[in-house]
This record gives C-alpha cells, structure tokens and sequence, in this order.
C-alpha cells in the first residue's frame, strides 16, 4: 500500500510541476528560516557542553546585601578561591580575571583584544585544548596565550609562538600557547588569556586594579571549581555559607552554580553578558518557527485546493472501488511530506543564502551538519508535511462518491475563504508595512551619503590621540609641506567623542551632550553660526568661561522672552556663558548638542591635507607618532573612509528587506493559489458572463476586483503600521533625512500592491480565455 501511494504522489506531483514547484519552493524558505532559528536554539542550549564531566563543574556565584537589597553577581572575590581548595570534595579550582579589551599594538595598528588573566588548572578544568604549548607556561609573567581566530588576525599564516607583542597599558608579553576555538558556544569567550601572576604584578605596578586580595572588588574576577561528583553541588552550597563576609555597606553570601545552569541565562543574574540567549528569546523563536510553518502550510492548502477539482473525481472513483476514508488521507498525508521532503533539499542552499544577511559573523560557524540537526531537520520536515496536508486531506477525503460524480462544481469546497482572504490580508500589510521602511532607509542613506560627498573632502586624516599630550606632536605636524590645517577636536561636523553634563538655566534643568572643538574648527571649515559668535583668541585654558550650542539644544534652554545667547547657564557646578548657537550637525545629527573648549578631553587630531599628498603626509605622520609615542601604535585613518562609513543604516535596510521579501514570497505564493482557487470554482458564472456579451477586459477584472479590494484593505492597516515604526527609527537615529513622505510611502505601497495583483492577474487572466461551450456542456 505504501508502495502505491508513493508512485501515485510521484504521478501527481509530476503532473502539476507548476504548483508543485511553488510549493516546495515555498516550504523550503520557511524551512530555512526555521532551520536558521532551530540552530540559534540548539547553539544556546549547547552552550558550553565540550567541557569533560559538564555535571560535575560549578561556578561561584556572589548574592550581596545592601541596605535590604539582594543583588546576584556571577562573579566571586579572588581571596575566596584558596579556601575551596581546601575543601575535601573539590579536586581543581581555578581563577579567572577578566580584564575587559586592550589594544595589541601591531604594525598595521591596534588589534583590540579581550584580555583575561587565568592559571594553569583552566586547562584542567574546562575543555578548552591546547594547540601548541604547554598550560604552565601560564604560571609565567610574560606568557600570553591567544586562540587560533585571535593569532591568525593578528599574524595571519605566520606560526604565533614565540612572537614578542606589546599590549597597551599591560607591557610586553611572549606567545607560549595557542588555544583550540572551541567546537560550540561558551560563556566564557577567549581571545588572549595572561598569567594570574603577571595580574598581581601589575597590580604592584599600578597599572591596574588591586583586587587580588580584596573582598569588595569582586565584580570583575570569577572562580569555578570540579567537584569529585555532581551530588557534591548542595554540600557545597550548605559549606559556602560559612564563608560569607561582612563588609562595610554589605553583605556578601556565596552559591555554586552548575555550568550547565548558566544558559540559557538567568536575568537575575548581574555580569553575565556572555551566558547567551534566555528561555523568553528560545520561546519567541519557537513561536516564530511555528508562525512561519503556518504561513507555508496555509499557502500549500490553498494551492492545494486550487487543484481539488482535478483530485475530485480521482477520490470519487477510488471510494466507489472501496477505498476507505483513511487510505485516502494517508495518501495526501504522504504527498503533502513528500513535497516537505524535496523541499528540505533547497532548504539548506536557501539558510546559506539567508546567511549572508545575518550580522552575526559567529552564526556560521554555529551552523554546521551534525547528526543531532540532521534528525532535527527531518523531523522538521515530516511535520511541517503533515501539518501542511492535514485539511486537504480531511477536506476532499470527506466527499461523496455520488456527489462528486453527479455534480462536481456545485462542491463548497473552501467554505472558510474568508479566513485566508484575513490571512492574505494580514501578510500583505506586514509586506507593505516592512517594504515602507526599505524604501524610507534607502532614502535616508541616499541623502545621508550626498552629503558626507559634499560635505567632508576627501584628503582629511583623523589620529587617535590615545590619551596623550598631543601639542608638541601638533606642532611636528604643523611643519609637514604636506598639511594644510591640523585641527585639535573631538567634532568634525559630526561628534566623534561625546560628553554629558548638566545644564541648569532658569527653572531648566537637562542633562545635554557636548563635544570638546577645537575653536579653530569653526572658522577654518566655513561654518556660519546661527547667531552670536565664536569663542575668543584669547581664551583662558585653565577656566571655561564660553560655550556655543546647537539649535536643537538651543530650543530647550530658550525661554519665551529671553534670547539665549549671552546668557549664564550653571554647567556642571560652574557658570558659563553661551555665545553663539551653531547650525545642526551637518551629517544630519540632530541631537542637542553643546560646543566646550576643554584641551584635556581631546582625543583626535583632524589633519587636512594638500591635495594628492595623502599617502606621503601619512607616512610622516606616522614617523612624527612614532618619535614622540614609541610604545604606541599610531590609529591614522582617512576620515571619509573610517569614520564616516558605518553600516547601519545599510544593516537596516538589509535585515528590513530579507524580512519584506520573506514575507512577501510567502504571501504571493499564498495569494497566487487563492487566485487560481477563485478562477476555478468560478468558471461556470465568467462562462455565462461570457455568453451574455462580457468581454475579456470585464471578465479579468471581475476576477481580479476582489484582489485589489484585499490589497487596498492591507493598505489601511499596512500604511500607518509602517508610518508608526518609521516614526519610532527616525526617533532612534535622531535624524530628520528619515523622510515618512507621501511619495516614499506611497512607493512603499505600490511595490507591494502591483506587484501582488500582477501574481493575482497571472492566474485571473485565464478568466479572458474560458471558452462558454466547453465550461457549460456538461450543464
């Protein structure tokens, strides 16, 4: 039996290649997105599960009273480490400090790095292997290990070990190891791990924090331990209570949590950024899975049931042979999963498209072929077939032979159109509404790059300061045949480093931005103040006395009968007057914004350039850094190139427009079958219509009218559901090019609709073609 219902579903998915195709395309695009976020899932709940004896490892968790309140950290203070070794039922602990990113100088520039300072039992302890190198070559103080992604950015096919590096602010370290990635996720991210000792050293030094011994300081330094045996974990709870500590404004008490409890991430718990995705975001993608495999399977019913017609007689006469209910339902069960089957074979091509457009760089590495997503994705597949051929088959299994034989057009077959005419509905308006935001972006970065074209000239250098006195280096730069100005400055007509101050004026009282400027800025680029005037020659550097704002910061201090400029406003705990009021950031920047000379924030030298002198001025700038900084690598970049060229917007428009064409795929495919569905069951009336004298014109758009009534309907709901978000991402990028025009929304609108009709018409257009005496013979 199994064997015949198969060649029967060959024969007939063969025999309507056309739907049969839509379908699988259809279902395998949902697959992959399925398959994208069934992988999500299974990285998060792998997390962390190649480390040997899982069950058997526990970190050290620190719950701290203050004032009544309890707060969980998942970090623990250094000094508790030496008394949990001295506890029978533990066999290893080891220490972990994190150190956060420092800048690994290299000849090609600084190569930030997330430094962590450990000990030798890290190996032991977790699953992390060693490539090359021993594990106590840790216990040295110049030793740094990196992992493999760490060691080829930084030298690429050159072997690491033995390689002298200079880290910025921690000194000179030696490669001695090289780190294995690990094969799954972790909450415990590596790139360049010191020795512990060397963190004690450096302590004595100054260069970083006294922690080592410190109860208090607790938030950036975690322990774990392996315990003899996974019953071990509530003794250790019940021992640790006789380790808690009272400080000065707290208490401290300590937990052991298992590793395997750390993800997916408890939200209680403070200083776990890396324990990876909650039960609430696993939740949420099942429900997207689900809603997306709903959307297929509504669209292979109503295709489906687009050809019943055809399947009709083929159920009448197998019923009137004997063939019961149930055999009839198994065989569009299996057709139904044969079509999911075929449609997992583009599902995988299909995720390594979608991939492309995923910002996250470690996905694909997460996302590999493994036996566990081999059942899963087949087990997906079976289902999404089942769910999918599930009312078809309990639909037209239920005809009566004689009903169908006597009288086949006269069958209500789809009674509940108008449950997916709402469904066609509500897919379009999200199309309309996500395709609203594609074309409002584009916009935005069309205008945004014409004016950074017009705007910021080609041959302008930035150099990050780094921290350091920089008037001697101004001056060496200064002297360069190849410069034309060299402007001191965190603002180039866009912020580059941003401060907050209060602001108090009147009964006003605001927290604002404010960029440090170099005063030269404002005269040398042109810039004509809106009103009142720049800051004086002869400034004092050891008081600020003078700020300038921007208009829209000038619109909240202003009261209705005084002019702002000229007036005191309390700036921090000091008063200083405000001189002039500057246009809005040329780079459509709109925020409030305040202008301070302050000489100690600087962080960047603007140099302009002659022109065609770019490349030669560079690498004088660089000799000039590296006489007066020799320990620090020089960060000098074209500004239009580096600081100007962020993606954004770009990743915006990306992730908007796969999701509009997700969705819209989806609901063309759905609506193009609701469309050949409506042609069929209304054959005899446009062949009557016909008959009376209608033309071809009249008969297309009798059965296209109702299309364009459902597209109008999405319309209503799409257009303002796309004006609110758009609202709410000009808010968020702070930005009046974010145009919500008539014009944009109305190009948002009808690529969706014209688009969506002309699939309708593709099918609708056979209603022009129906000969009157072959549909009515038979009546």
């Amino acid at each position: 039996m199994l064997k015949n219902n198969l060649k029967i579903a060959k024969r007939i998915l063969w025999k309507n290649k056309l739907f049969s195709l839509i379908n699988i395309l259809s279902l395998s695009l949902s697959m992959a997105v399925g398959v994208i976020l069934f992988t999500f899932i299974k990285a998060t709940l792998d997390t962390d599960h190649f480390h040997p004896e899982l069950n058997h490892l526990v970190r050290i968790l620190t719950q701290e009273t203050n004032e009544g309140e309890q707060t969980k950290w998942a970090t623990a203070p250094l000094p508790l480490a030496p008394l949990l070794e001295n506890i029978s039922f533990v066999e290893k602990t080891v220490k972990v400090r994190l150190a956060g990113k420092h800048n690994l100088q290299t000849d090609k520039g600084d190569v930030p790095l997330d430094i962590v300072f450990s000990e030798p039992s890290f190996f032991d302890v977790f699953g992390f292997n060693l490539l090359s190198g021993n594990a106590q070559s840790l216990t040295n103080n110049t030793s740094l290990f990196l992992t493999e992604k760490a060691a080829k950015k930084i030298f690429g096919n050159t072997n690491a070990l033995g390689q002298t590096v200079q880290i910025e602010n921690l000194g000179s370290y030696t490669v001695e190891g090289i780190i294995q990635d690990p094969p799954l996720e972790t909450h415990l991210p590596l790139e360049a791990m010191l020795s512990i000792n060397s963190a004690e050293m450096l302590e004595k030094e100054g260069a970083i924090s006294n922690i080592s011994q410190s109860w208090g300081d607790f938030k950036s330094s975690t322990i774990y331990a392996r315990l003899n045996s996974e019953n071990d974990v509530k003794q250790l709870n019940t021992t640790l209570q006789n380790y808690n500590r009272r400080l000065e404004k707290s208490n401290l008490q300590f937990l052991a949590q298992p590793i395997e409890d750390i993800t997916p991430q408890y939200k209680d718990i403070k200083n776990d950024a890396n324990a990876g995705g909650s039960w609430e975001g696993i939740k949420l993608q099942l429900l997207m899975i689900l809603s997306i495999t709903l959307l297929s399977a509504f669209n292979y019913i109503s295709l489906a049931l687009a050809r019943a017609f055809s399947r009709a007689k083929e159920v009448g006469v197998r019923k009137t042979i004997g063939v019961t209910r149930r055999q009839i339902i198994g065989q569009f069960l299996i057709e139904s999963t044969l079509v999911s089957l075929l449609a997992l074979l583009f599902t995988v091509p299909c995720v390594m498209i979608l991939m492309n457009y995923i910002p996250d760089p470690d996905f694909k590495v997460a996302f590999s072929l493994d036996v566990t997503l081999i059942l899963g994705l087949l087990t997906y597949a079976i289902i999404t077939g089942l769910v999918a051929g599930a009312f078809p088959s309990w639909l037209l299994s239920a005809f009566r032979p004689t009903q169908i034989l006597r009288k086949m057009k006269n069958i209500k077959l789809f009674r509940g159109v108008a449950v997916y005419k709402g469904l066609i509905v509500l897919q379009f308006s999200v199309t309309i509404m996500l395709m609203i935001q594609v074309v409002m972006l584009a916009d935005y970065e069309l205008k945004s790059s014409a004016i950074i074209e017009s705007t910021v000239p080609a041959n302008v250098l930035t150099l990050d300061l780094k921290g350091e006195k920089y008037n001697n280096l101004l001056n060496d730069i200064n002297r360069l045949s190849q410069v034309e100005t060299t402007l001191a400055t965190n603002w180039y007509h866009k912020p580059m480093k941003l401060g907050k101050s209060s602001v108090s004026l009147n009964d006003k009282i605001l927290e604002i931005n404010y960029v440090s400027i170099d005063p030269k800025t404002i005269e040398t680029e042109g810039i004509r103040l809106i009103s009142g005037e720049n800051f004086p020659d002869d400034m004092p550097l050891s008081s600020e006395q003078y700020v300038l704002v921007n208009e829209e910061a000038a619109k909240l201090l202003k009261s209705e009968s005084e002019t702002l400029v000229g007036q005191n406003l309390m700036l921090d705990s000091a008063y200083v007057q405000v001189i002039g009021i500057m246009p809005n950031e040329i780079i459509d920047e709109q925020r409030p914004l305040m202008y301070r000379y302050l000489p100690n924030e600087i962080s960047t030298l603007i140099i302009k350039t002659k022109p065609d002198t770019e490349l030669v001025a560079a690498e004088a700038i660089q000799t000039l850094w590296n006489k007066n900084f020799p320990e620090k690598t020089a960060n000098l970049h074209n500004l239009k190139e580096h600081h100007y060229s962020g993606s954004s917007s770009g990743d915006r428009i990306g992730i908007f427009g796969g999701l509009a064409l997700i969705v819209y795929i989806i609901a063309g495919l759905g609506i193009l079958g609701v469309a050949s569905y409506s042609v069929e069951i209304r054959t005899k009336e446009l062949g009557i219509r016909k008959l009376m004298g209608s033309s071809n014109a009249k008969l297309v758009w009798t059965a296209t009218r109702n299309f364009g009534i459902l597209m109008l309907i999405a319309g209503l709901i799409g257009v303002p559901a796309g004006f609110f978000v758009g609202d709410l991402i000009r808010q968020d990028l702070g930005s009046n090019l974010v145009n919500l025009s008539f014009l944009n929304i109305s190009i948002g609108f009808a690529l969706v609709a014209v688009l969506g009709l002309m699939i309708v018409l593709s099918q609708t257009i056979r209603a022009g073609q129906i000969e009157p005496v072959k549909v009515l013979k038979a009546e």
